[in-house]
């Protein structure tokens, strides 16, 4: 390596570890600051409510007094929490939601109910309070006696405080849950996933596949953090739009939650993996040379998935405007929204044009690609060709994400929430795009085919993203949905949120991927 490269890296590699740093801290504050409240919370108010302290009566008057005043004392006094979020956003918004009166549920439920969100809560905080320590290299490397006591602890204490809110929503019907019926099956799938998850890492661990072990950590901490989540994107998007009701910013949160969860845990996976010491001679697990062979075999079927993919968006873009060409959406989603999104696609013909051309070809390109680095041989470079066809991909996801963004800016939120779902699910899908097709690009000027194949799979689970909405939205039109949880909006969320359950698919690569197994 010339002089002049390693004069250019060592900026590169400063920016990347402060970087790195500060998400790190980041994500530790924003836990630890969770935590505080949750303990807080656990041993106060739940706790009074577990114990006949706190009185439906009391709650009821409560509230009156807010609505009738709304201070921060009124708001203090129903809860740390709410006060918090108040004192950063407004009281008058919190005042206005239906928060106040999900606290008064909570004295009237059963008592078993009562007993384990005090166990969850409680539990669940020192989790949040800690847990954030066992992602830092200089803590983990500087003190790994406490790291290790730390971790039998998050070991033992998580499956508690999870099992404890999963028989919570065994008894509970999703209506009494503030977030409604979406945050019911997210709290499901977080839930067993972050079991799923420590189990594996204590089987990795045990192996001495630390590598593996600190993924499936990773996975297993974001898979906790949905709903310390759920409150900071309540008051990172009060700040940004002051003007939308709590109720539409709750349902937009719970349209990005999915993705935001995941790419934390990769966030926590890559800095991780700078840290580490590079084991690049190491042969490929068992589980991926199985892996690779299967998608090779199975690549006519996901050529046609893909055919099927740009047919289905031809037709709900370029043939029908939207919604509007679904007779089932009037079933799921208000005829306002429905109006909404055709008017915006309507007003944008080469906009919604180049999506979904961008996104149709750069498909079965990428899926061209992944088998190609599939087939290369260890200390090979990648033939002009594939390179070109991946670099073609990368490119495509770029521009189709740019024209994501746009639609979804030009649909935005407005102050009800039956106009969220459009503006929500592209702009979220097409900053990923974005976003994965550049770390391709950078991936394959520095030929690190490893990154290649991880940034190649999220983009293959972002780019069918739309065409996942319509079949999701279609198989819940033939179920029973209560009008109710219509109204509250959860006809589209829950597409939206199945759209981009791909990123599953893509987290499970990563872990068993081959960078993560080169550093140690």
């Amino acid at each position: 390596m010339s002089a002049d490269s390693n004069q250019l890296g060592k900026p590169v590699r400063f920016i990347g570890k402060a970087t790195s740093l500060v998400f790190i801290l980041v994500i530790m504050i924003m836990m630890m600051i969770a935590g505080g409240i949750a303990l807080d919370e656990g041993t106060g108010r739940f706790m009074k409510a577990a114990t006949g302290h706190l009185t439906p009566a009391y709650s009821e008057e409560a509230i009156k007094s807010l609505r009738a005043n709304p201070t921060p004392e009124n708001m203090r006094i129903m809860g740390s929490e709410l006060w918090g979020i108040s004192k950063l956003t407004s009281t008058q918004h919190i005042t206005d939601s239906r928060l106040p009166e999900q606290g008064l549920y909570y004295t009237v439920m059963p008592q078993s109910n009562k007993v384990l969100m005090v166990v969850h809560i409680i539990i669940g905080s020192f989790c949040m309070l800690l847990g954030g320590l066992q992602f830092w290299p200089y803590f983990r490397k500087k003190y790994m006696k406490a790291h290790r006591t730390i971790g039998a602890i998050y070991i033992v204490t998580v499956p508690i405080s999870v099992i404890a809110s999963l028989i919570y929503l065994v008894n509970t019907a999703p209506h009494h849950i503030y977030d409604h019926l979406v945050a019911w099956i997210a709290l499901w799938i977080f839930g067993v996933l972050s079991l799923i998850s420590i189990a594996m890492a204590v089987r990795a661990l045990r192996a001495k596949r630390i590598y593996e072990h600190q993924a499936w950590m990773a996975l297993s901490f974001a898979s906790l953090m949905v709903a310390p989540l759920l409150r900071w994107d309540w008051v990172i998007l009060g700040i940004l739009f002051p003007s939308i009701d709590q109720e539409t910013l709750n349902l937009v949160t719970m349209g990005v939650m999915l993705p935001e969860c995941l790419l934390i845990a990769y966030g926590l996976i890559l800095i991780n993996r700078q840290y580490a010491r590079p084991m690049s001679k190491r042969p490929l697990q068992p589980i991926v040379s199985t892996a690779s062979k299967t998608y090779i075999s199975l690549l006519p079927v996901l050529y046609l998935a893909a055919l099927l993919s740009l047919a289905i968006n031809i037709g709900y873009y370029l043939i029908g405007d939207g919604l509007s060409n679904l007779t089932f959406a009037e079933q799921l989603i208000p005829s306002s929204l429905i109006q909404h999104e055709k008017l915006t696609l309507s007003a944008l013909p080469l906009t919604k044009a180049v999506y979904v051309l961008a996104v149709g070809f750069a498909l079965p390109l990428a899926l061209y690609t992944l088998k190609n680095l599939f087939q290369k041989q260890p200390n090979t470079k990648i033939s002009t060709q594939a390179s070109r066809i991946g670099i073609a991909a990368a490119v495509l996801a770029v521009i189709g994400g740019a024209a994501a963004l746009s639609i979804g800016w030009q649909i935005g939120l407005a102050t009800q929430n039956i106009w969220l779902s459009g503006g929500t699910m592209y702009s979220v899908d097409g900053a990923l795009l974005v976003f994965f097709g550049v770390f391709y690009l950078i991936a394959d000027a520095r030929q690190q085919i490893a990154l290649m194949k991880e940034s190649l799979v999220f983009m293959l689970c972002l780019l069918p993203f739309s065409a996942l909405y319509v079949l999701t939205l279609g198989a819940m039109s033939l179920l029973p949905l209560p009008p109710d949880y219509v109204a509250a909006g959860q006809g589209f969320v829950i597409p939206v949120g199945f759209g981009g359950a791909l990123l599953f698919l893509a987290l499970i690569t990563v872990i068993y991927g081959q960078a993560t197994r080169e550093h140690n």
